[in-house]
């Protein structure tokens, strides 16, 4: 029995956890290296009670990276405004030097005169007659043209294009000699083919914009019953005004296919009289409605059919309007034209040097009176004096006000709106 006592001292002694009380009772005695790291007591592997919840930590979503904001294409300006801010920003001077095409002497080069003319006030349009092609040149005059307007370009004192114009209508007035022949009027009415008119006058624009000339001022749209009494003749597309119609219309057509610009004239009619506005002004006795039922009959249809411009004759219609011959008559440019047929392209004068205008008006008068019926290109040839007293009318009407900035401004933009047609440049 003692030896057994003895063991189990022995047995306690080596467990080191535990002794005994005064009373012969053992205690338990947590060890010396109880809680140490590395070590689990017996308390801390006993189960627990309750066990709390783990806190939820979501994983998080993957943040999308944002689109890039698209930098938004500006508008585009359009045309007409921009034109509009481009013509507010030009000279008067520039301006006026829209508002006329004129003409000089000579086949090889501009002459020194009307250079000067040219950078004095900036002209901007100029017109040929036949004095400046040299049709008997072997090819027929068109070398020696592409010449003389590249010439008549190194003149020019601003970036805007030239309108740079001639008359070829056919027949008698061909200004170049053509390898081959261009037909007259008259014989394009006889056959009353449309067709046939518009190829001539395609194959007429193409030859003239090669040499540099982008206007033509054509075709002539007057209608009389007997041609013949007229100062036009054979010029004349036909005596029935739905043939000069259709004819004039094509030709409207091949001309604009071929890169230029058509100028019909002569608006409202040479048809009903013999003379001629070259030496006289013509009387014609015939009302609106008269005029409406017949000779406008050809003008009206070429303005429906996209012509670029019109020419204005200098012809008194008293029954119309008695105090002003139509070129400088608001009645026939603004009331009639632009109003009733909504034409909105270019409208020349013929020429300022004729009679038929100079007995009506001194020049620096009638080129104001022009402009301020509607008119927008005072044409007048190769005479430098009636170019400057144009010029000078023009520049004084503007500065005192007789001209007011928007009429100004109206005129030069159909100017540049019709440049812009045959040429690449833009405002």
């Amino acid at each position: 029995m003692k030896r057994l006592w003895i063991l189990l001292c022995l047995l306690l002694l080596l467990m080191g956890c535990g002794g005994q009380a005064a009373d012969g009772t053992i205690t338990y005695v947590p060890s010396e290296t109880a809680g140490r790291p590395g070590q689990v007591t017996a308390a801390a592997t006993a189960a627990p009670l309750f066990t709390a919840a783990p806190t939820f930590t979501p994983t998080p979503e993957p943040t999308a990276t944002p689109e890039p904001t698209p930098t938004p294409e500006p508008t585009p300006v359009p045309v007409e405004v921009r034109l509009r801010d481009y013509v507010a920003g030009m000279t008067d001077r520039e301006k006026i030097g829209q508002l006329v095409m004129f003409g000089f002497s000579g086949t090889k080069s501009v002459s020194s005169e009307f250079g000067k003319i040219m950078a004095d006030y900036a002209v901007g349009n100029v017109i040929l007659y036949g004095q400046n092609i040299s049709r008997d040149d072997r090819d027929g005059g068109f070398d020696r043209c592409a010449q003389l307007t590249q010439d008549i370009r190194a003149h020019s004192a601003t970036n805007i294009p030239l309108l740079v114009s001639i008359d070829v209508e056919g027949g008698t007035v061909t200004r170049f000699r053509w390898r081959n022949k261009i037909v007259g009027a008259d014989a394009l009415g006889q056959s009353d083919d449309a067709e046939a008119a518009r190829l001539q006058f395609q194959r007429i624009a193409t030859a003239l914009y090669d040499v540099g000339i982008n206007t033509d001022l054509a075709p002539v749209l007057d209608v009389a019953k007997d041609p013949s009494k007229t100062f036009l003749g054979k010029r004349i597309i036909s005596r029935d005004a739905e043939t000069a119609a259709r004819i004039g219309c094509a030709a409207v057509a091949g001309l604009q296919e071929g890169g230029c610009l058509s100028v019909v004239k002569h608006f409202p009619g040479h048809g009903a009289t013999a003379a001629d506005s070259h030496n006289v002004t013509p009387v014609v006795k015939k009302g609106l409605a008269e005029l409406r039922a017949y000779e406008l009959v050809p003008f009206e249809r070429a303005v429906a059919a996209g012509a670029d411009g019109v020419m204005v004759a200098h012809i008194l219609y008293p029954e119309v309007d008695p105090d002003n011959i139509a070129s400088l008559s608001e009645i026939f440019l603004t009331d009639i034209l632009r109003g009733e047929m909504g034409f909105e392209g270019l409208i020349l004068a013929d020429d300022f040097r004729m009679n038929g205008l100079r007995s009506q008006a001194s020049l620096e008068q009638a080129a104001v009176r022009f402009i301020l019926a509607g008119g927008d290109l005072v044409l007048c040839g190769a005479n430098h004096d009636y170019q400057r007293a144009i010029l000078k009318g023009l520049t004084e009407a503007v500065e005192n006000g007789t001209i007011s900035e928007e009429r100004l401004n109206e005129s030069v933009v159909r100017v540049l709106t019709a440049k812009m047609k045959v040429s690449d440049w833009t405002p």
